[in-house]
C-alpha cells in the first residue's frame, strides 16, 4: 500500500477506487436548425444581388441602346443636310459653268462681228487686209461650231441641274419619315422586348415638326436665294467684259467704250451681251463724254423669252444704242430651264431655331428582364407559409401592353443627339460661318437631355410631374 498526502492508491481499504468513465450522448440535429435558416438568408441575399445585377446590366444595355439609335438618327439626319449642302454647291458650280457658256457664246458673236467690220476698214491696207480677212474667216468657222456645242452643253447641264433639285427634294423629305422608321425598324430587327415608349413616340413627331420648319424650300418667287448665291459666285468674265481705250495718245477727247456681260433675267433666262461705241465730248473739247457712233455689238439669250432689261456691264447705261442694237438682233434659244429650286437655311431660322434635336427614349417592361427563373430553370418557389408562387421566365412575357404597364415598374432609358456645323478649320479670311445649306459641315454629336424634354416624355409615360424631370 502506498500512503500519499490525502490519498490512498491500490489498497482494498481506505479509499473506495474512482467510478468507471460513463459514455457520452451526442446531440443530433442541433447544427441542421442553425444552417438552414443560414443557408435560406444566403440564397436569399445571392439571389437579389443576381437579379440586381442583372438590372443594372440591363439598364445599361438599354441606356446603350438608346444612344446608338440616338447617334445613328443623328448621323442620317446630319448626312441630309450635307446631301443638301453638297447638291446645293453641284448646282450652283453648274448654273456658273452655263453662264460662262452663254458668255463665250455672246463673246464670240461679238468677235466675229468686230473681225468682219475690221476686215471691212482694213481692206485698204496691204498685207494687213489679207491676215485680217484670215483671221476673220477661221474664227466665223469657229463660231460655227462653238454655238451649238455650247448649245448642248447647256441644254444637257441645265438637266443634270433639275435632277439633281429633284434627288435633293426628295431626300429632304423623305428624311422626316425615314429617322423615326430607322429608329423603329432597329428596335424590331434587335431586342424585340424593348420598344419606344408612348412619350418617345409623340418626341419624333415634335422631332419631325421640327425638321420641316428649320430649313425653307427656295421655289418659284422665292428662288432670289439662289440667285444671290450664284450671282456672288460669277467670275468676272462673267459679269463684266468691260475696257477703255482712248486713241490719241491717251487724250480724253475720243473714246473706245467697250461694255458687255452675262446676267441672269429673272429666274429662268441667261442673257450675254456685248457692245463697243465710239464715245466724244459733246462739244468736241468740253462737256461730257456720250456715245457718237455704235460700233459692234452681239447679244445672246437662253431660256424663256421676256423683255426684262439686265446690266450687263452698265452696257445700257453706257452704250444704249449699240444695247438696242444687240438687243433687236439678239439670238435666242429655249434650253435653259431655269434656276432649280432647293433647300436653304434663312438668317431668320438661324436666328430663331436650333438644329433640330432628336430625342429617344425606350422602355423595358418588368417581364422582359431575365432574372433567377431564367438561369436556375426554376418555375416556382413555396413560401414559408406554404403558399407557392409561380415564377414567369422572360421568354414567356405576360405583362400587359406597353400602354398599360405602371411606369414605376417599368425600366426607362433616353437619349438626345443633334447636328452640329461646324468647320475643321478657320476659314482664311478670318469670317466666321454661320450654319447653312452651302458648305457640308454638319456633324452629329450626343447632348444633354433637358428638363422640358424629360419632363414632357415623362409624362406621356405616366410619371408624376415630381418624378418626370428626374433620370430613371
Amino acid at each position: 500500500m502506498i500512503v500519499g498526502r490525502g490519498r490512498c492508491v491500490g489498497g482494498s481499504g481506505g479509499f473506495p477506487p474512482p467510478p468507471a468513465a460513463r459514455p457520452l450522448r451526442h446531440a443530433r440535429g442541433q447544427a441542421l436548425a442553425l444552417t438552414l435558416p443560414l443557408l435560406a438568408v444566403l440564397v436569399v441575399a445571392l439571389w437579389w444581388a443576381y437579379d440586381a445585377g442583372q438590372a443594372v446590366t440591363e439598364k445599361r444595355r438599354l441606356a446603350q441602346t438608346a444612344d446608338a439609335l440616338a447617334l445613328s438618327a443623328a448621323t442620317w439626319q446630319s448626312r441630309a443636310l450635307n446631301f443638301d449642302a453638297y447638291t446645293n454647291r453641284a448646282i450652283i458650280a453648274n448654273e456658273a459653268a452655263i453662264a460662262q457658256s452663254v458668255s463665250l457664246r455672246g463673246w464670240s458673236r461679238y468677235m466675229n462681228d468686230l473681225l468682219l467690220k475690221t476686215a471691212v476698214l482694213t481692206a485698204w491696207i496691204p498685207y494687213v487686209d489679207a491676215a485680217t480677212l484670215s483671221l476673220q474667216r477661221l474664227w466665223a468657222g469657229l463660231d460655227r461650231g462653238l454655238q451649238p456645242g455650247l448649245s448642248a452643253f447647256e441644254g444637257m447641264t441645265t438637266l443634270v441641274d433639275q435632277d439633281i433639285a429633284a434627288a435633293q427634294r426628295a431626300m429632304h423629305l423623305a428624311t422626316a419619315e425615314v429617322v423615326p422608321a430607322s429608329i423603329r425598324e432597329s428596335l424590331q430587327s434587335g431586342d424585340s422586348r424593348v420598344s419606344l415608349s408612348v412619350g418617345g413616340e409623340a418626341a419624333l413627331i415634335a422631332w419631325q415638326v421640327e425638321w420641316v420648319r428649320f430649313a425653307s424650300f427656295y421655289g418659284g418667287a422665292w428662288r432670289w436665294r439662289q440667285k444671290d448665291v450664284l450671282e456672288r459666285s460669277l467670275d468676272g468674265f462673267t459679269t463684266r467684259r468691260n475696257n477703255t481705250w482712248r486713241p490719241l495718245f491717251g487724250v480724253d477727247i475720243v473714246r473706245l467704250e467697250k461694255r458687255g456681260g452675262t446676267d441672269l433675267i429673272g429666274f429662268d433666262t441667261w442673257r450675254a451681251l456685248d457692245t463697243l461705241s465710239e464715245h466724244q465730248r459733246r462739244y468736241v473739247i468740253f462737256g461730257r463724254m456720250r456715245e457718237q457712233v455704235p460700233l459692234v455689238w452681239a447679244a445672246v439669250q437662253s431660256g424663256i423669252a421676256t423683255a426684262a432689261r439686265g446690266m450687263h456691264g452698265n452696257a445700257l447705261q453706257v452704250n444704249p444704242a449699240a444695247s438696242r442694237a444687240a438687243l433687236s438682233s439678239m439670238r435666242r434659244d429655249r434650253i435653259y430651264r431655269g434656276l432649280p429650286s432647293v433647300w436653304d437655311l434663312s438668317a431668320a431660322q438661324r436666328a430663331q431655331f436650333d438644329p433640330p434635336r432628336i430625342p429617344v427614349r425606350l422602355v423595358r417592361r418588368p417581364a422582359s428582364a431575365g432574372g433567377a427563373a431564367d438561369v436556375l430553370g426554376l418555375r416556382s418557389v413555396t413560401a414559408l407559409n406554404g403558399q407557392e408562387h409561380v415564377l414567369q421566365p422572360a421568354s414567356e412575357p405576360t405583362s400587359p401592353p406597353e400602354s398599360t404597364t405602371s411606369p414605376a415598374d417599368a425600366m426607362f432609358a433616353i437619349a438626345v443627339s443633334t447636328s452640329e456645323f461646324s468647320r475643321p478649320s478657320p476659314r482664311a479670311d478670318a469670317a466666321i460661318e454661320k450654319p447653312n445649306l452651302y458648305t457640308p459641315f454638319w456633324y452629329s454629336r450626343m447632348v444633354a437631355p433637358t428638363v422640358p424634354e424629360r419632363v414632357l416624355m415623362a409624362t406621356l409615360d405616366g410619371d408624376p410631374l415630381w418624378l418626370a424631370s428626374l433620370p430613371r
